[in-house]
């Protein structure tokens, strides 16, 4: 398992931690602790993987986290430039700056945005009665 990413996150819901291999779904452990969450992913991953291997199927293949720069180019019309030129000469900062914290805003709400809406799936799972797994 040491070749695969893991995520591990708390979870209120379920009161502990829910360690993860992204790309590899329905494949979760958890823990009232960090470290339990953890331990336990890597026994149902080596049981995931053993399994895969007695059916004769290949194990998984994911991506190797690649390392960013930080800087990317970016193409727009010109008359943007300029407004985004002005609008940072006017903040008194970079351009460069102003192009990151509007990244970081609306990323940022876009992000909250799309948490609230599955929360309120969730909720709304749960007002029905459903089962969670």
């Amino acid at each position: 398992m040491e070749k695969y990413p893991v995520s591990i996150k708390w979870s209120d819901e379920d009161g502990g931690y829910i360690a993860t291999i992204p790309g590899i779904r329905g494949l979760s452990a958890f823990g009232e602790e960090l470290d339990i969450s953890l331990s336990e992913l890597k026994v149902a991953a080596g049981a995931y993987f053993e399994s895969l291997k007695k059916a004769g199927k290949p194990l998984p293949v994911l991506a190797k986290a690649v390392p960013f720069s930080g800087q990317l180019r970016l193409r727009m019309p010109k008359s943007l430039h300029s407004e985004l030129s002005q609008a940072a000469e006017n903040e008194g900062i970079s351009l460069n700056t102003y192009l990151v914290s509007l990244l970081a805003r609306e990323h940022t709400k876009r992000d909250l945005l799309y948490k609230n809406r599955n929360s309120g799936r969730t909720q709304a799972v749960a007002d029905k009665g459903a089962k969670s797994f």
